[in-house]
């Protein structure tokens, strides 16, 4: 029986390119998914065989880097953890966990859901292993994404508004800091939780008086690497969450997500080879950190197989258009939205969608997504 004719038997085809969508949103009986792991080991081809010989992973640290397509990652996670019940690390507010210090579990001993346990740690936050792995356990699976630096800075000194804050152009700056390298705080002193120096690697928790030094920038380096079970890449989106989805042993429609908390095109800049050079070298930590990560995401793509990556984007691209038409997708900007739906400023892009739950939680906003996770917490607490 193909996984498409199972699935319509029992719903009907128009349901049934819903439940394809959806259906790890929603209570499934056995037979759907048995039909859906079928599909999926079938590459939803509709031919046989044997049921995934892996168990859909429901512990989870990600580690929420900025500027590096992270917030459509976290949608991805926040959607399949709230559908399934599973219980996330949050703030008691707003959506950081230690912005100048790295985490430690004093800094959610006093919500009002501290008894209830954890699955998922997705919020940005100064990254410590240790104390992310005492909440979620020693069988946890651990992820994040990296980008081109000078790509990563661009965005957080346009995001960021940092022309207006150090009165002068990225051009400008990336030569004012090629003139004293050594000394990125004479002009990164902007808290908010960025470092904007070497900012992947801040994330990752790396003190910023360690990223001068060669040997303890590799042996970061080295400690993520083992530390981490996936790493992947924003230029490479689609890849990565074909990547994440045999990782975490999730379906691939699972993945199914809107680009949230992207600029739009206007408030790119575009820079020339030489701010680039300038940049590239003044970052050199973090590019050493890219480089390294994006070559083993390479080794990964090839172990798991060119064509059948190749059909799993395809198939993941197709997922998306679908769910953009079954939401009634359109782009709008901060002033034209409100509520639930309402980017984080007037330089990205925002989402008006139809009435259906899980078309709003895609397009939803983190910090109204942490809103509500926040609230559901609160109630199950009283039930502990």
């Amino acid at each position: 029986m193909s996984g498409g004719v199972g699935v319509g038997r029992v719903l009907g085809i128009a349901a049934a390119k819903r439940a394809r969508l959806f259906c790890y949103l929603l209570p499934c009986s056995l037979i759907l998914i048995f039909v859906a792991a079928h599909s999926r080991m079938s590459g939803g081809g509709g031919g046989g065989g044997m049921l995934p010989m892996c168990l859909p992973q429901t512990k989870v640290g990600f580690l929420k880097m900025h500027k590096c397509a992270s917030s459509t990652v976290q949608n991805i996670l926040f959607r399949y953890g709230e559908a399934h019940d599973l219980n996330f690390v949050l703030p008691s507010k707003n959506n950081y966990l230690g912005k100048e210090v790295p985490f430690n579990r004093t800094q959610i001993a006093d919500v009002p859901w501290s008894g209830i346990g954890y699955d998922i740690f997705a919020v940005h936050t100064v990254w410590n292993f240790a104390e992310v792995q005492a909440l979620l356990g020693p069988a946890a699976t651990f992820i994040s994404i990296v980008r081109d630096p000078v790509d990563l800075f661009e965005s957080l000194y346009t995001y960021a508004r940092w022309d207006q804050l150090f009165k002068m152009s990225l051009y400008r700056f990336a030569r004012a800091v090629s003139l004293n390298t050594t000394r990125s705080q004479d002009f990164l002193t902007v808290g908010a939780g960025y470092s904007g120096h070497n900012q992947m690697l801040h994330d990752f928790g790396l003190p910023e008086k360690d990223s001068y030094s060669v040997a303890k920038v590799r042996k970061k380096i080295a400690d993520i690497e083992q530390e981490f079970d996936l790493v992947m890449v924003a230029e490479d989106l689609d890849a990565s969450l074909v990547l994440l989805s045999e990782t975490l042993c999730w379906p691939l429609e699972a993945m199914v997500a809107l680009p949230v908390n992207v600029r739009f095109p206007q408030y790119k800049q575009p820079l020339d080879e030489q701010t680039r050079a300038l940049l590239r070298d003044w970052l050199w930590a973090d590019q050493m950190l890219y480089q390294h990560f994006k070559r083993l995401f390479h080794r990964r793509k090839h172990e798991f197989g060119e064509v059948r990556l190749h059909e799993a984007m395809q198939r993941l691209r197709k997922l998306n258009h679908a769910a953009r038409e079954m939401c009634g997708v359109s782009e709008t900007n901060f002033d034209n939205s409100n509520g639930v739906f309402r980017p984080s400023n007037n330089l990205v892009k925002g989402y008006e969608v139809n009435h259906v739950t899980d078309c709003i939680n895609m397009a939803r906003s983190e910090l109204s997504y942490i809103d509500i996770l926040r609230n559901k917490q609160v109630e199950k607490a009283k039930n502990v």
